[in-house]
């Protein structure tokens, strides 16, 4: 994958912000919000179609190469819901308090239907994180940037 750099810009913080929503990944999700979302949308279905057809699509090419390179990601929800983070509307927050924010790079890059992100933050203790996952099915990115120490991701939804 061909990486480009995401340019972090500064987000204001407009007085009134979106409900924030507990996302619904890993083990920390409640079964009444898992049960809820399943009544209400079915964003595996559209996740398993576009698996499927980017499966057919790379079936004449290099298959091993491409699976090894996006078998280890995870979903953008999932990697920020580990991280501390949660959903606002549209947009994903993920609180980087300790972070040197002049040290955090975020990288993106595209494969056919699938969108990775890349994180990479230093913090002041001098710890490192590094984090690589795959865009919500159907939404693109359309800006990343500070507000206040929380990195916000917010996307665009086609619908």
């Amino acid at each position: 994958m061909d990486w480009t750099n995401v340019e972090l810009v500064s987000i204001p913080d407009q007085g009134e912000k979106a409900k924030p929503e507990p996302i619904l990944a890993g083990l920390s999700a409640s079964p009444s919000n898992l049960h809820e979302a399943f009544l209400t949308d079915l964003p595996h279905l559209q996740e398993t179609q576009n698996a499927h057809a980017s499966l057919l699509a790379t079936a004449g090419g290099e298959v091993e190469a491409h699976f090894s390179a996006i078998s280890n990601l995870q979903t953008a929800d999932t990697a920020i819901a580990t991280l501390g983070g949660f959903r606002e509307g549209d947009s994903l927050v993920l609180p980087l308090q300790g972070a040197i924010q002049d040290h955090v790079q975020l990288e993106m890059a595209i494969d056919g239907e699938i969108t990775a992100l890349k994180l990479q933050a230093e913090g002041v203790d001098g710890s490192k994180l590094s984090r690589t996952f795959t865009l919500p099915a159907g939404s693109q990115l359309a800006q990343a940037g500070w507000r206040g120490n929380s990195l916000i991701l917010e996307f665009n939804q086609d619908r």
